[in-house]
């Protein structure tokens, strides 16, 4: 454990945690922070100068890794030391009223220095990643409080207009005390599960890093960790709008009854690339039964159509099949599927029918040559 107590502020300048605390602020540091500030009443001038300094210089370049922090606050600090020790003689009484703006003038070389060194990293970071979630809450223009959740167990959390979350470990959300707007509004980090109740007249959206999700009433998964390269939103049940956040300005300007932007079914999940804030969209890897039938409920065909098995399975998963009915018009299937995947009833499928399948967009796609 380093000893804080014995820290100046080129030392807390320094010091990479104290830098996350101040950048990317994470529960557990928020709490040792307090806790140690609370029993050092000393050091909080110097730290909360500190603090200052280095969110005077932050802006949009927070995004800047720490080790090309670490390297330019040594170098900064090493020319200040060195500018120090070159001074170390006797001075006058007169003078040293004027010490005071020599350490001043250190600040501000340190501080000029970090800020070019993220000015010239800007051209090399995507727009998009500007957007994290402690800018995000601190550009909301409603007062908002905050729940989070840092351990193993998932947290369940009532919003207030009954919504329910789960929020998983690592995770926290900001949002008002109340919803008395036109749109329900929420910031996140992390992941959660979303049960939104149904409501028309108000939008529900969720702001995560880069991504707007916005929905009706229906129930989904947002993961939006800071640190992952990707945004994923995945449905489970009704419909889901995603927008990217440059997109999601204009979009939720929108009339409440629509929802626009990339649309979102059952089964279907939404991936946002950061780095070039590419939006793709796909099938989830395990798609589940949203028809409220069990699980093991057989799909049992004697020489069916298969129209009609695409049918019944486009039923069960809420998914789009999309297949050639003229040629494949005599093609049946005379098959009992247990409680395989989709994906597997699919193998299954195809192999009856001497035909093959692709998942593109979000949707199923076969591809035959008919059969005989």
């Amino acid at each position: 454990m380093k000893d804080y107590q014995f820290f100046e502020f080129d030392d807390f300048l320094e010091d990479v945690a104290f830098r996350r605390w101040v950048f990317h602020p994470l529960p557990q540091d928020e709490g040792f922070w307090q806790s140690w500030l609370a029993g050092h009443p000393d050091k909080q001038a110097v730290v909360q100068q500190a603090r200052q300094q280095l969110l005077a210089i932050k802006g949009e370049f927070q995004q800047l890794t720490d080790d090309h922090i670490d390297q330019k606050v040594a170098q900064l600090v090493q020319q200040a030391q060195a500018q120090d020790s070159n001074r170390v003689r006797p001075m006058p009484t007169s003078q040293w009223r004027y010490s005071g703006w020599y350490y001043l003038a250190a600040s501000v070389a340190l501080l000029v220095g970090l800020f070019w060194l993220y000015q010239t990293r800007l051209n090399d970071l995507p727009t998009a990643t500007a957007s994290t979630y402690t800018q995000l809450v601190r550009s909301a223009t409603r007062p908002l409080q905050e729940t989070s959740n840092t351990t193993p167990r998932p947290r369940r959390l009532t919003l207030p207009d009954g919504s329910q979350v789960v929020l998983y470990q690592n995770t926290r959300i900001s949002y008002p005390r109340q919803f008395t707007t036109a749109k329900r509004e929420v910031y996140l980090t992390g992941e959660a599960f979303f049960d939104v109740q149904k409501d028309p007249r108000r939008p529900f959206l969720v702001y995560a890093n880069e991504m707007v999700t916005k929905v009706l009433g229906t129930s989904f998964f947002v993961k939006a960790y800071e640190q992952d390269k990707n945004v994923l939103v995945t449905v489970r049940t009704g419909k889901v709008s995603v927008f990217t956040q440059s997109d999601g300005q204009a979009a939720t300007q929108k009339a409440s009854r629509e929802l626009g932007g990339m649309i979102l079914t059952p089964n279907q999940q939404a991936t946002l690339i950061r780095d070039d804030s590419r939006l793709l969209r796909s099938l989830v890897a395990e798609p589940v039964r949203v028809d409220n039938q069990p699980v093991t409920t057989a799909f049992t065909f004697r020489q069916t159509p298969i129209a009609e098995v695409f049918a019944a399975l486009e039923r069960a998963y809420g998914v789009d099949i999309v297949f050639d009915e003229a040629l494949m018009a005599t093609c049946t299937l005379t098959a009992r599927l247990d409680d395989e995947s989709l994906y597997k009833k699919l193998d299954w499928i195809c192999a009856g029918t001497e035909s093959s399948y692709e998942v593109v967009d979000g949707q199923i796609i076969i591809t035959s040559q008919g059969c005989n």
